[in-house]
């Protein structure tokens, strides 16, 4: 799979130093056990995370095949829930894509986690943007957690 660091406009750099400060957290149990030894996480809503090394989606703890676009794109909505035309646009040119490509983007992306038996990530909002359909991980949680969780 191809790697791609994570624009500095994607990743606040004071998060990444505060993640590998504190790359495991404590009381990580065996749920978060493949996420850890993948990669320190930025962000978890539900069943996916995104890593701090590359541009890498986990569903469950197991990497979903996208390219570094597809990434950016899911690993945005991931930390917002939610983002605007503009705001999707804006990520797309950060990464070096052309945003153009969006829709064609998206349809992969649906395409890859039918592929991998995953529930469509993404809806459509007509007229704004693009929202994080979230499904709960394996306790039930769709929350955001951002960092390390509290101990």
């Amino acid at each position: 799979m191809l790697r791609q660091h994570i624009p500095a406009a994607i990743v606040p750099t004071a998060l990444i130093g505060a993640l590998r400060e504190n790359s495991r957290p404590e009381g990580a149990g065996e749920i978060w056990q493949p996420v850890l030894e993948h990669g320190w996480v930025i962000a978890r809503r539900g069943a996916l995370a995104v890593t701090a090394h590359a541009v890498e989606i986990l569903r469950h703890g197991i990497p979903i095949a996208l390219s570094p676009t597809e990434s950016v794109l899911l690993g945005l909505l991931i930390r917002r829930g939610r983002a605007s035309h503009e705001e999707l646009v804006a990520a797309f040119r950060t990464a070096g894509s052309n945003p153009a490509g969006l829709n064609i983007s998206v349809h992969r992306i649906r395409r890859k986690f039918a592929a991998a038996g995953a529930p469509d990530p993404v809806e459509r909002l007509r007229g704004w943007g693009l929202r994080l359909r979230v499904e709960p991980d394996i306790s039930g949680s769709t929350s955001l957690w951002i960092g390390r969780p509290a101990a």
